[in-house]
């Protein structure tokens, strides 16, 4: 292990879902958290370990993801590669894409504890942070408690609650888990209450108090931008039953009547967009991008002065913790219409730099929107600087120092 000083520390990151390259069609939320990380201390080294996938295994491993190597990526293999697929998108869409994937789960967590067994002996870091509960921190419970390396996890989104349809046996894996972690992030207050679910009514209390809400930040542009066309709602997101854009079509014949130049633009791919390719076929003003990264993205961000987060609850039980792409929008000063199961009610409660609305109503969320659209120039720049505000306070800049300074307390080492 190496000397430490003036807080240094070696953080191993376990993740299932992380971009391969800078064109990859995953979320990058944990690759830009380890970035910030390292950018937040000279004294910071970050490794990610993540199964390989298909656009993983044409490139070389580890990599270096930072501009002075303090954060590599390292990938392993857990399957036959025509089977190296489950993690691509994330581990539920793909099971819900093909049920015989479900047959792969046990070889990913034999494959994940054989790679972080290693890990720990060839590294011996000071702590590891798992992301996403299953299968991550249950791997990471076992092996890190017999390797002696303290870990913790944050869990996003229905990670926990797939648990549910263990019955006790989930119950008692989310509470073995829970118990044995140094710490526990929640990206949502919903998505701790996910956790919550696993305890009794007179245990919440204690374990709540363990739990620290904090969503994946964001970065905020060095130049501030400025808020697109307030009659032009974006949504970025990967198309599944649970980003709610069902919902959103269901709304728009009401958003056009009330605003006739009114437009949609969705960026994003999944298995959902054939059919809401057809559900908006008869639909005026709606237009789908694709799959967007990189300036293709900030361009179609850009467009919007109103940003949308319909989500809902899927019929799986999958679910938002909090969409990226709602804090990408308050970022530029938009106005955000989210749902009350998109995690985003926690930011904009009591803001006027969004509205928020129950899941699953179309005739709430088309009102939303077009009281939004119906702003004018004064009440647009009221809301965009409380959205700004708002951002700042959950960019990686401020986040970062705070989740080192968690980290390195319970690797036991100076602040």
């Amino acid at each position: 292990m190496r000397a430490h000083y003036r807080g240094a520390v070696d953080i191993l990151v376990v993740a299932s879902t992380v971009p391969a390259h800078a064109d990859d069609a995953v979320p990058r939320f944990v690759l830009d958290e380890a970035l910030a990380l390292a950018a937040a201390d000279p004294d910071v080294t970050v490794r990610i370990l993540a199964p390989h996938t298909p656009s993983s295994r044409s490139r070389p491993w580890p990599q270096e993801e930072g501009a002075d190597g303090r954060v590599t990526q390292d990938r392993f293999a857990y399957a036959p590669r025509r089977f190296e697929t489950l993690t691509a998108r994330g581990i539920m869409p793909a099971i819900r894409d093909r049920r015989a994937m479900a047959l792969v789960v046990p070889l990913l967590v034999l494959g994940e504890r054989r790679a972080l067994r290693h890990a720990l002996r060839a590294q011996r870091p000071d702590v590891v942070h798992a992301h996403w509960f299953t299968p991550q921190a249950i791997v990471a419970a076992g092996v890190c408690g017999r390797a002696g390396v303290p870990f913790g996890f944050t869990t996003h989104a229905a990670d926990v609650a797939v648990l549910r349809r263990l019955g006790s046996l989930g119950r008692r894996i989310v509470q073995r888990v829970t118990g044995r972690a140094a710490f526990v992030t929640a990206v949502s207050r919903q998505t701790a209450e996910r956790l919550l679910g696993f305890y009794r009514a007179d245990l919440r209390g204690s374990v709540r108090g363990r739990i620290r809400i904090a969503p994946m930040g964001v970065n905020i542009p060095a130049v501030s931008s400025v808020a697109g066309d307030p009659h032009t709602v974006a949504v970025v997101a990967r198309l599944v039953e649970k980003k709610g854009i069902h919902v959103l079509l269901d709304a728009w014949p009401a958003v056009r009547a009330a605003v006739p130049d009114a437009r949609l633009v969705i960026g994003g791919d999944g298995p959902m967009r054939s059919q809401l390719e057809r559900a908006a076929a008869p639909l005026a003003g709606v237009e789908f991008r694709g799959y967007v990264t990189g300036d293709a993205k900030a361009a179609l961000e850009a467009e919007a002065g109103i940003v949308a987060a319909p989500s809902v609850v899927a019929a799986d039980g999958d679910v938002d913790g909090l969409p990226v792409a709602v804090l990408e929008g308050l970022a530029r000063g938009a106005f955000v219409v989210a749902s009350d199961a998109s995690g985003a009610q926690d930011l904009l409660a009591a803001s006027p730099a969004g509205a928020v609305v129950r899941s699953g109503d179309s005739t709430a969320l088309a009102s939303a929107l077009i009281d939004a659209m119906r702003r004018g120039a004064t009440e647009l720049a009221e809301s965009a600087r409380p959205a700004r505000e708002l951002a700042d306070s959950v960019s990686w800049d401020v986040l970062a120092p705070r989740t080192l300074e968690r980290l390195r307390a319970v690797a036991g080492l100076p602040a």
